[in-house]
């Protein structure tokens, strides 16, 4: 029962996020993704946005493009994973740090988990200054290697 209210949570943020976020400009569409080299970080996104069933949102590119890069699913509790290695990375979203802290007052036990994201956060290249759609084509492997992230 409370993962489900924290599924329900995740779905809410997400919705929030999108509404906010309605006027953010992504210079891709998904069939240019579609079309991008394999293993770059573009086609990686629409391949598991593909294989997911996920819809894609261009406003929420960023944030998708970041479950790639780092590794994490875009599911329970990835999601909690992924805020927490932002927060350990140094990038500071009130709505996301608020949803973090509701999540884990609900589910107590991922807490030793989002302290090792948090740790691998910390010692990672800080994201916040990586525009990511300037690397949409690079090679996956390689991105995650010269910001420290594998």
């Amino acid at each position: 029962m409370r993962w489900k209210l924290v599924n329900w949570l995740t779905v809410k943020a997400t919705d929030l996020s999108d509404f906010l976020l309605r006027k953010r400009k992504w210079n891709y569409s998904l069939q240019d993704y579609q079309n991008m080299p394999e293993n770059s970080l573009g086609k990686s996104l629409s391949d598991y946005m593909e294989k997911h069933s996920i819809p894609f949102k261009s406003n929420l590119v960023r944030h998708d493009l970041k479950h790639i890069v780092l590794g994490y699913e875009m599911d329970m509790p990835d999601e909690l994973r992924i805020h927490s290695f932002l927060l350990g990375n140094r990038c500071y979203n009130p709505m996301a740090i608020a949803y973090l802290l509701i999540c884990v007052m609900i589910v107590p036990e991922v807490i030793p988990t989002l302290k090792k994201d948090f740790k691998r956060g910390r010692r990672a290249k800080c994201l916040r200054n990586i525009n990511l759609e300037n690397f949409i084509k690079e090679d996956l492997t390689k991105c995650q290697k010269v910001w420290g992230l594998v």
